[in-house]
């Protein structure tokens, strides 16, 4: 959602509330693009004032890099999208 908003919407941070009386359910729901699609800032959010703030990336690469690096020991960091963050041309 960052990269797709150029930095206009954040992904909401989980919460949960504990309840040591009462059990809780949870379900959770996620939402993925198609492996093939290209995530890059809408055409919409960039002008001359706005320009792009992330290059862009194969969803289906970064996905599957996330997960490797998440369950093996790499040599390597562990890919986040502010990887793929333009340098600021203002400083």
């Amino acid at each position: 959602m960052v990269v797709w908003s150029n930095d206009r919407y954040e992904s909401v941070e989980h919460r949960a509330v504990v309840n040591s009386e009462k059990d809780r359910i949870s379900i959770p729901f996620f939402f993925s693009p198609a492996h093939y699609t290209i995530v890059e800032p809408l055409e919409e959010l960039i002008n001359d004032q706005n320009p792009a703030k992330y290059k862009p990336y194969n969803w289906g690469e970064y996905f599957t890099n996330r997960i490797r690096s998440n369950f093996q020991k790499l040599d390597v960091e562990n890919i986040q999208i502010y990887h793929f963050r333009l340098p600021d041309k203002f400083g």
